[in-house]
């Protein structure tokens, strides 16, 4: 028996766990917005951490009135704001005593919306200020402001730095846009850390280049398994520095014509793909920012999902070799000859004690 255990052991330390990305699109963020007009939008707004991530929550809830607390809470999440601890309650607070929102209580307006984003700078139709909106509204609202600039010291919109330069919500979360047309090539590159830990980082050719794909990216209009994007056409993207990668992908838009091979029916819409090297910073419906989105307080920036205050990193890696996943993917012969060893030596250790006993 204690030669098992010791096998058992050995097998643990051979087989390094394996880390790939995780995709997450809007048929997978939220499992009640497959019939809004908002899920695309929705995953920008979560990428660049608008719409921050919170544990457990499987439901959007589209057609609830935005309450002010659940606004405090997004707003002062987005502006990383000091608070007493990461909950959700704290950071609303936090937000009233930024001057976000001027109370907890009831449910939010155009005008609150525009004051906790845009400090008050966001284009309102005209006798929408004071009309309530549901959290669906909110979104739409939010993308069609997605341009607006917003005063560094305008209600506290520093995100966390003492620049005061006029910048969009895209540029306070520190994302820039990144390169769209076809996807040529797909491949991986594995890294390992000082612990073991293997991380599999996708690589995507675009124009001739190689990107790096975050490791929690959110995408629209395709499917969540990056092997198969090859010769999909992406509309648009956004990446950000991380480390000395000047690039890491963090949210992708796919052509919305071809969405329907990957994600079903009701998918199409107007909008077209382009060729161009680099993606306009908006455009069409559901614009939106690329950061992975930062778990509890603070919006992400890619990596492993982080709760409570803080921002995500990832260590991105450019992979020149090229190769498609099918070439990088390799059968997993030494663990399998490992587990059928195991198994021969437990079925000759069990059938010996067996002849003992009798």
């Amino acid at each position: 028996m204690r030669i098992l255990l010791l096998l058992l052991t050995m097998l643990g330390l051979l087989l390094p766990s394996v880390a790939s990305a995780h995709v997450v699109n809007e048929q997978t963020i939220y499992e009640d917005i497959q019939f809004s007009a908002a899920k695309e939008p929705i995953v920008s707004l979560s990428a660049i951490g608008v719409i921050p991530y919170e544990h457990g929550a499987s439901l959007f809830k589209p057609n609830d009135p935005l309450s002010r607390k659940d606004l405090a809470y997004w707003a002062g999440s987005f502006q990383q704001l000091p608070a007493a601890s990461p909950t959700a309650s704290d950071i609303a607070k936090a937000a009233e005593n930024a001057g976000l929102v001027s109370s907890l209580q009831g449910n939010a307006t155009y005008r609150e919306v525009s004051q906790a984003f845009f400090g008050g700078q966001a284009k309102v139709a005209t006798g929408q200020l004071d009309s309530e909106l549901t959290r669906e509204a909110f979104v739409l609202f939010m993308t069609a402001n997605l341009d607006q600039q917003v005063g560094g010291n305008a209600a506290g919109h520093t995100n966390g730095t003492n620049n005061t330069h006029d910048k969009t919500l895209y540029e306070m979360a520190g994302f820039t846009p990144g390169p769209a047309g076809k996807i040529e090539e797909i491949s991986q590159q594995e890294t390992k850390d000082a612990e073991g830990k293997v991380t599999k980082t996708y690589i995507l050719q675009i124009g001739g280049k190689d990107w790096s794909l975050s490791d929690h990216p959110k995408i629209a209009n395709a499917a969540v398994d990056p092997a198969l994007w090859k010769n999909k056409e992406l509309v648009r993207s956004w990446t950000q520095k991380v480390g000395s990668n000047e690039g890491v992908m963090q949210l992708l838009i796919f052509d919305k014509q071809a969405a329907g091979l990957d994600l079903g029916a009701g998918v199409g819409s107007k909008e077209t793909s382009t060729n161009s090297s680099v993606s306009s910073a908006h455009g069409g419906h559901g614009g939106g920012t690329g950061a992975t989105a930062g778990g509890g307080h603070g919006s992400g920036t890619g990596g492993t999902t982080a709760s409570g205050h803080g921002s995500m990193a990832e260590s991105g890696h450019i992979n020149t070799n090229g190769g498609t996943p099918e070439a990088v993917a390799k059968f997993p012969f030494v663990p399998l000859i490992l587990l059928t060893a195991l198994a021969l030596i437990g079925g000759w250790l069990f059938a010996k004690r067996k002849r003992k006993m009798i």
